[in-house]
């Protein structure tokens, strides 16, 4: 798999995410500022999509840079 990811901000903050690793070798993708993050996955694609489908609050503008 050669394509870039692609990470939307943090639904919370705004922050930017990043894809991570533990020492298990499970994915997690995480906020560089608030440190908001998903589940441990197996498959980074897993984690990707998941944090891609996270939301904003109702009536809240997080989630896009200011």
């Amino acid at each position: 798999m050669n394509s870039e990811i692609k990470l939307k901000n943090c639904p919370f903050c705004g922050g930017e995410a990043y894809l991570g690793e533990s020492w298990e070798q499970t994915k997690i993708v995480q906020c560089s500022v608030c440190g908001c993050g998903t589940r441990h996955f197996l498959n980074k694609l897993d984690a990707v999509e998941t944090w891609n489908k996270r939301t904003p609050a109702p009536g809240t503008s997080a989630g896009t840079k200011k």
